[in-house]
């Protein structure tokens, strides 16, 4: 690294880390952070003792200083797909990919490179379950053609419930652009090649989000988006890992659930009239609007407390990672 040019590994101290921890970084906070991982397992490992049982670089680890927290994401802001813009994405889709906007927004939030692997035997519509069990890259330094790999983590690996509504398209799909003799065969086929690669079916989508009005979604937005809108259902946290392929509830929480602004309110909205509703009902003549307002005000600070609470919790999930 250029800060600690012409210094040995044994020459480093807390001083010449702390002079480039708090000073500029123009390579950006996520970079800056997988910095800082890596020299401080550097160091970690020249406290060690080798595996031939030689004695360590360095007594003590220089690095001192705590891991930053992950940046926040810019696309954490961006809001769920609509119905109408889900529509006006389909329908400038061209008609062998169509489904996939369905199939990432409504059946799992597969990742771009899930959607390209799916084969026939993948979708049994007798059961309505869609496995995934693999995904596509181009090998090596991402270099080649696009084949079929292992998905991203075990835990991708995950049979999704097919909605009753997407059955018939899945079906007339199938019938369509697809060998239903060979469970082998993708079921999103390419043109010109075997295997359907992710920068094709990113490219497609981002001609129809032109159409659609939405500029600022990407393809793997669907995937977050049916996070959020399998929760604004009623799904719980761990249905939705369970749908998204995730074991951890910090990375289901940080990335894949939006604000959606239309459900703030109208939530809002309800907490005030359901319990000035009881306060009144509960209220005898002698009540006054103060005595009203008061027990309002007490619940809005209580509720404050618990979402402050909550968002420590995140920070120190954040902190621990």
């Amino acid at each position: 690294m250029p800060a600690f040019e012409g210094l040995r590994l044994t020459e480093i101290k807390p001083r010449h880390i702390k002079n480039w921890y708090d000073g500029p970084h123009p390579e950006g906070q996520w970079s800056f952070r997988r910095a800082c991982m890596r020299l401080k397992a550097v160091f970690r490992s020249a406290t060690t003792m080798s595996m031939d049982g030689s004695p360590p670089l360095l007594k003590d680890n220089p690095f001192i200083f705590p891991i930053p927290p992950e940046p926040d994401s810019v696309r954490e802001d961006i809001p769920p797909v609509t119905p109408k813009q889900l529509r006006v994405l389909a329908e400038n889709m061209p008609d062998y990919t169509r489904l996939t906007v369905f199939l990432s927004t409504l059946a799992g939030g597969l990742r771009c490179g899930e959607l390209c692997g799916l084969q026939v035997g993948d979708i049994d519509l007798d059961n309505k379950i869609l496995r995934v069990r693999r995904s596509v890259n181009r090998g090596h330094l991402d270099r080649g053609e696009a084949r079929f790999a292992k998905t991203k983590t075990k835990r991708s690996v995950r049979d999704l419930p097919i909605p009753d509504a997407l059955v018939d398209m899945i079906r007339e799909h199938l019938h369509t652009f697809c060998d239903l003799d060979d469970p082998t065969s993708p079921v999103f086929v390419p043109r010109r090649v075997k295997v359907m690669s992710q920068t094709t079916l990113e490219a497609q989508f981002a001609r129809a989000r032109k159409k659609a009005g939405r500029y600022d979604l990407m393809l793997h937005d669907l995937r977050a988006s049916h996070a959020t809108l399998l929760m604004l259902k009623g799904g719980t946290l761990r249905e939705v890992m369970n749908q998204l392929g995730h074991a951890s509830e910090k990375v289901a929480i940080k990335h894949y659930q939006r604000v959606v602004a239309e459900h703030q309110r109208q939530i809002v909205n309800l907490l005030a009239d359901e319990f000035l509703q009881e306060a009144y009902a509960e209220g005898t003549q002698t009540d006054s609007l103060e005595d009203i307002v008061n027990i309002t005000e007490q619940r809005v600070r209580e509720l404050t407390r618990m979402i402050a609470d909550f968002k420590q919790a995140i920070d120190e999930l954040n902190l621990a990672s």
